[in-house]
């Protein structure tokens, strides 16, 4: 009886994430056919090449963090040269955000002195 409990539980579980599929879709056919329906807007996390930013710091930090335990723990080469990788990815990741950022600055220049001269 008790190895029956997980069963029950991902089936349940899977029921319940299918029911709210089948209900949203559900929903969103009705307002089609009334012609009421309005896709939803996404919305951006944040200016362009945000996720650049965030991915190259977390990158950066995994690689200092395993760099740094590889020498002070003297565990050994096996952990120092993926943490090697790890930063220089991140450095990359990194150097990409600022080149999108330096870009959009110059093409918002650009905008801005056509808007000038016209």
């Amino acid at each position: 009886m008790a190895n029956l409990v997980p069963i029950f539980g991902i089936i349940f579980g899977c029921g319940i994430a299918l029911l709210a599929i089948w209900a949203g879709y559900r929903r969103d056919r009705a307002l089609i056919e009334k012609g009421l329906y309005q896709p939803e807007k996404s919305e951006t996390a944040g200016p362009l090449g945000w996720g650049f930013l965030v991915a190259g710091s977390i990158v950066a930090g995994i690689g200092i963090a395993l760099i740094v335990s590889a020498f002070v723990f003297q565990i050994g080469k096996a952990i120092g040269v993926p943490g090697f990788i790890f930063l220089f990815i991140g450095i990359a990741l990194l150097i990409v955000y600022f080149i999108a950022k330096e870009k959009k600055d110059n093409t918002q220049g650009l905008k801005e002195e056509e808007l000038a001269t016209s």
